[in-house]
């Protein structure tokens, strides 16, 4: 939905324009397969892109769009449901569409973008080839790849995916002109991933994330005061926060017997 928590509205020819450039760049150099949107809004997006792939569909929440919708869409091409309850792979497998050959695109407001970057990206399958969308600014700065802060979303998307960020999109190209100002990033899977155990990496998320702003000396005597399970940091790390840490430190973590 290229809408800001569903009021503003992007208004900008030129940031819609770089939007459908950008989608139509990345299909055609990876030779991918289908295009889905999530949430066309008032589909000023979903024109300019639906004809780059003859299997392009939305997923849109609001039944009430669908007259709108169906002046330049076929029926098969829109899907009305919960995103967050919609099992993509499932349909495109039925078409024989190869998931890893798929984009997923859209605009996300800010209470489900989490949700949904962890049902597409955030684990070890690799189901998509990738993503390109629009978010809060606050949200790409966290989650890109190069960002020097890392969140417990961070080490999700980051597990099988690059985020790059692309371009900052400013307040003033919606209408009306909401209080923050958004961004575009974009998910390409990597080529080779992190050996790090993802289920680990996962454990070790749940317990240690809560406490980011402690180090991690200091989050192992909370855990052991709760009676939780604590991984046996190596020396060298007690001091760091787990924003600071890079892959090949969990990794080391989480392979020590606690």
């Amino acid at each position: 939905m290229w809408t800001y928590l569903w009021q503003n509205f992007l208004a900008d020819t030129k940031v819609q324009n770089y939007i459908a450039n950008k989608i139509s760049k990345i299909y055609e150099k990876n030779n991918l397969e289908a295009i889905i949107e999530i949430g066309p809004g008032r589909w000023a997006i979903t024109k300019k892109i639906h004809q780059i792939s003859k299997n392009f569909c939305v997923i849109e929440k609001d039944s009430s769009m669908k007259e709108h919708l169906e002046k330049f869409l076929f029926k098969e091409q829109i899907i009305f449901a919960d995103i967050l309850n919609e099992s993509v792979e499932k349909k495109l497998k039925e078409k024989k569409i190869n998931p890893k050959k798929t984009l997923i695109v859209g605009n996300l407001p800010y209470y489900i973008t989490s949700p949904i970057f962890r049902k597409f990206f955030g684990n070890w399958k690799q189901e998509f080839f990738g993503g390109f969308f629009m978010i809060q600014d606050e949200v790409g700065e966290k989650i890109k790849t190069d960002s020097k802060k890392k969140s417990f979303l961070w080490w999700l998307v980051n597990y099988a995916y690059d985020v790059i960020y692309q371009k900052t999109v400013w307040a003033k190209s919606f209408n009306p002109v909401p209080k923050v100002k958004s961004c575009l990033v974009e998910f390409k899977i990597k080529n080779e991933k992190t050996d790090l155990d993802f289920n680990k990496l996962l454990e070790f998320l749940d317990l240690y994330a809560p406490f980011s702003r402690k180090t991690l000396w200091a989050i192992e005597k909370i855990l052991e005061k709760q009676n939780k399970k604590i991984f046996q940091t190596p020396e060298k790390l007690k001091k760091h926060r787990l924003e600071n840490l890079s892959w090949e430190n969990i990794k080391n973590i989480t392979n020590i017997k606690s």
